[in-house]
């Protein structure tokens, strides 16, 4: 009898290292395959942890992106995210030691050894490709054209880098500014609202199916160039100018795309003698913004959707004006 117990005992021992045995194995399973995500086109990425050497392509996505991670999980920042004029994180991609041109080869970015590139989907696909062929894990984002697609953009990424904390308190913020603009802009009739035509370099832009047509929509303001049945890619003429009778006209404070002057531009265009008969030109409504709230495509659109309410409707946030 006592020697069925004894053995009894050491079966019940062997049998519970062994089962022990067995969870370390599946923990350490899990832990190799932390999480993994599907970008905008389906491909699934697999992350064995957050990466830490990430290279982004775009400067939209170099903005989202410094205020997703550490500084030093930013393996490159390009050229123009460092030049004061034009972009809207010059203070913060100052302190990434490695600056490269805004285009660089896949030579240059297989020196960086990242591990995470993020590309748009617009991007060549022969270059996309070359970046998958070296073995690079790429992630792909779709082009926003409206709000709601920018904030899914944030929530993708911070996905993807394993940030989705940080990644809720940039939305946080971003909802903060558009309601804010909302709840303003609720106060103000619908037969109060203003025509607003905005200028590049090329002319006129702002079609109905761009980015900058729905940050009007969210601004309160009513995108003049949609108005007049813009399309991509087309001009404005002067009479259908004329035709709008815009309330206002928006100019960008320096051209981030185009080369030319943007202020002898503004003066040619307020000094054109065909259109001193519309309104925006004969009550001197002028608004001037940062050229990166054009077409902010990342958070900071929050910031240029608040920078043209505010400069178009001064009267209407006064005191509340942030």
């Amino acid at each position: 009898m006592r020697s069925f117990i004894l053995a009894m005992i050491v079966i019940l021992i062997t049998t519970g290292c062994g089962l022990e045995g067995q969870g370390t194995a599946v923990e350490n399973s899990v832990k190799q395959t932390q999480y993994q995500v599907a970008d905008d086109k389906g491909n699934i990425l697999i992350f064995n942890e957050k990466p830490k050497r990430i290279y982004a392509t775009t400067l939209s996505l170099e903005e989202i992106l410094i205020d997703l991670v550490p500084l030093e999980h930013i393996t490159a920042i390009s050229e123009p995210a460092v030049d004061t004029k034009i972009s809207l994180i010059a203070n913060k991609a100052a302190h990434i030691p490695v600056k490269l041109p805004q285009k660089v080869s896949v030579e240059q970015i297989l020196s960086l050894k990242p591990d995470l590139i993020i590309v748009q989907e617009n991007s060549n696909a022969a270059f996309i490709q070359a970046l998958k062929d070296v073995g690079l894990k790429v992630y792909i984002t779709k082009v926003p054209t409206t709000l709601k697609m920018v904030r899914q953009r944030i929530i993708n990424l911070a996905e993807a880098v394993g940030e989705k904390e940080q990644g809720e308190k940039i939305i946080n913020e971003l909802d903060a500014k558009t309601e804010f603009v909302k709840n303003v802009m609720n106060k103000i009739p619908s037969k109060d609202k203003k025509v607003l035509i905005a200028y590049s370099l090329l002319g006129v832009f702002g079609s109905a199916e761009g980015l900058f047509n729905d940050i009007c929509i969210n601004s309160g303001v009513i995108n003049g160039a949609a108005l007049a049945g813009l399309v991509r890619g087309e001009h404005l003429s002067k009479e259908k100018i004329i035709d709008v009778d815009p309330d206002v006209l928006m100019f960008s404070d320096f051209s981030s795309t185009q080369e030319g002057d943007t202020e002898l531009f503004r003066k040619e265009v307020l000094t054109d003698p065909a259109l001193q008969s519309i309104k925006a030109i004969k009550n001197n409504n002028v608004i001037i913004i940062k050229d990166r709230h054009r077409y902010a495509a990342s958070q900071y659109i929050g910031d240029g959707i608040l920078d043209i309410a505010q400069k178009t409707y001064p009267e209407a946030f006064g005191k509340n004006a942030r």
